[in-house]
C-alpha cells in the first residue's frame, strides 16, 4: 500500500514539474480562455490537490525512501520518453535504414495511398513490382527514359523472346546497345497499378537489373525523396 502511495506522490511531483515548465515556457498544451488566460495551471493545480486528498484518505503516510525511489524511476522513464520525442526524426530515419538493409526492395503502402520504398545499403532505391503478375526487382532510375527489363525478367513476365526486335539504339553506362520495344499490360508497385506501360527489353547480358524509368514514374501524380525513403504518389 505504501508503495502505491509513493507511486501516487511521484506522479504528482512529475505533474507539478510539467506544469511549472508549461507555465514558464508557455507551451500551448491547452487553448486559452476568452479572457486570454491559459487554463493549464488551474487544471493542473486542481488535479494535484485531488491526488493529494485521495492519496491521504486511502493510504497512510508514505516512507520518504519509497517516494524518492518512485520519483527517480518515473523521472528516468520521463527523460527517456522526452529524449525519444526530441530525437524522433533521427530515430525514424535510423529505422528506415535498418528496414532497407533487412528487407531491400520492400514497398510499404501508406494510409494516404502513397507507397514508400526504403533506401538500400548501397544508397539506391530498389523495389519489387509486379509485371503482368510476375515479381520483378527494379532499380529506380530517374535518368532512364523508360522501363527496361532484362531478358530473363521479360520472359518470366510472359514476353516471348522470339517476338522481340532489338531495333532501338540506347546509351547506357556500359556504352551503346540495342533494345526491343514492348508494351507492358500491367505494372503494379505496392498498391499503385499502371496499365499499358511503354518499355524496352535489353539484349541478353547487357543489363544486370531491370530499370524502373520515366515511362512508369511519369504516370504517377508525383514522387519525392524524404530522407531514407522514396515516396511514390498514385
Amino acid at each position: 500500500m505504501r508503495q502505491i502511495y509513493g507511486f501516487t506522490l511521484a506522479v504528482l511531483v512529475l505533474v507539478m514539474i510539467a506544469a511549472g515548465l508549461t507555465y514558464l515556457f508557455e507551451f500551448p498544451m491547452l487553448e486559452e480562455t476568452f479572457s486570454g488566460a491559459s487554463e493549464t495551471p488551474r487544471i493542473v493545480a486542481l488535479s494535484a490537490i485531488g491526488c493529494v486528498v485521495m492519496a491521504s484518505l486511502v493510504f497512510g503516510a508514505p516512507r520518504a525512501g519509497e517516494v524518492l525511489r518512485a520519483v527517480v524511476v518515473w523521472g528516468l522513464i520521463g527523460l527517456v520518453l522526452v529524449g525519444g520525442y526530441t530525437y524522433r526524426t533521427e530515430l525514424v530515419a535510423g529505422g528506415y535504414r535498418i528496414l532497407g538493409a533487412l528487407a531491400p526492395g520492400m514497398t510499404v503502402p501508406q494510409t494516404d495511398g502513397t507507397v514508400a520504398v526504403m533506401r538500400d545499403a548501397s544508397g539506391h532505391f530498389q523495389l519489387e513490382a509486379l509485371v503482368n503478375d510476375n515479381k520483378v526487382r527494379f532499380l529506380v532510375d530517374t535518368g532512364a527514359s523508360a522501363v527496361v527489363l532484362t531478358e530473363q525478367d521479360a520472359e518470366a513476365s510472359g514476353i516471348n523472346p522470339a517476338s522481340l526486335s532489338y531495333s532501338v539504339p540506347v546509351s547506357t553506362a556500359n556504352g551503346r546497345t540495342m533494345v526491343a520495344p514492348v508494351s507492358l499490360a500491367q505494372v503494379s508497385i505496392g498498391g499503385i497499378s499502371l496499365s499499358n506501360v511503354r518499355g524496352f527489353v535489353a539484349r541478353p547480358g547487357s543489363l544486370e537489373t531491370s530499370l524502373l524509368g520515366m515511362t512508369a514514374l511519369s504516370r504517377l501524380s508525383g514522387w519525392q525523396v524524404e530522407g531514407e525513403r522514396l515516396v511514390l504518389k498514385p
